[in-house]
Parts: structure tokens; sequence; C-alpha cells
């Protein structure tokens, strides 16, 4: 691949500060357009095409597009306070409902996970007792009962109110 030499480099450098890029942007920018210069000459394209092309795309309106959300998007108030799930799902996926299901991810695991122990439990308290022929509350089988109806009970119950929740959820 063919690379650039400083005099093409300083020609985009000018090119966005004529378009108004700021400090912070410049240099992104710059390296994404060189790369894109660079990989049109390697497909066969001379440099003076290769550079209209790309200079056609880094338009004032872009690079202004660019500019505003870069600011917004690093603005360092919000940086403070920012979770994985902020990062991940910004600007887009929260218009479908995916932000949302991935905030829900460790309420779902957690009831999956009391269900199945609850269930288990219960079973295997079921399988003994009729084994045995009798059950009562006041022994080891009733205890292990008792606490595998206690885990699928608040499952079911956290569920049921989690999607009360979301039905009555207010979208702005």
């Amino acid at each position: 691949m063919q690379k650039l030499s400083s005099y093409q480099v300083k020609q985009l450098h000018d090119h966005l500060i004529r378009q108004g890029a700021t400090d912070a942007l410049l240099y992104e920018l710059l390296d994404h357009l060189v790369c894109e210069v660079e990989h049109y000459m390697w497909i066969g394209l001379p440099f003076e095409t290769a550079f209209d092309k790309v200079v056609l795309e880094a338009n004032d309106k872009a690079v202004h597009y660019l500019n505003t959300t870069y600011q917004t998007a690093l603005d360092p108030n919000a940086l403070r306070h920012v979770t994985l799930d902020d990062v991940v799902f910004e600007f887009r996926n929260k218009q479908y409902g995916a932000y949302d299901l991935r905030q829900s991810y460790r309420h779902s695991m957690r009831n999956a996970l009391l269900l199945g122990i609850g269930l288990f439990l219960m079973g295997v308290v079921w399988i003994a007792a009729l084994k045995q022929g009798s059950f009562s509350y006041w022994s080891g089988l009733g205890a292990c009962w008792l606490i595998g109806v206690s885990c699928v009970g608040f499952a079911v119950g956290s569920w049921f109110l989690h999607s009360l929740r979301q039905r009555y959820l207010v979208v702005e």
C-alpha cells in the first residue's frame, strides 16, 4: 500500500482546518482521511482523484456534525457518571428497547437462578417424600420444601412486579 507524502497529508490537514474541524477532532479525522485516500490510491486511483473523492465526503456539514457530536459525547461532566452500558448504547439501540433489556439482565438472571434452585429443591423434596411415604414441615425435607417455595415465590413475584412496571412505564 502506498503511503502519502507529508505534502499530501498537509493538504488534507489544511482542508479539515478550512472546514472548521476543532483541534480535538482534527487529528482523529486526519488519520481516517489519510487511510481512506491511501485505500483509493491502493485500488488504482491517482492522488488527485482520491483526494477529491474524500473531500466530497468531508464537507463542512459533516465536519460540523462531527464537531458537535464529539463535544457532546466527550463532555467532561457527563463522562464522570458514565457506565459501560451508556458507552455501548450511546446514540443507538435505545429506540427499540435494547438498552432497557440490557438494564434488566441482572434481575432476569437473579430470577432465573432463584426459580431454578427453588424448583430443584421442591423436586428433590417431592421425590424423597414419595420414597419415605410421609412428609412433615418440621423435618429437614420440610425446611428444604419451604426454601424452594420461597425461592419460586420470590422469583415469580419479582418478575410480576417488574412486568407491571414495564407495562406502565412512560417513555418520553
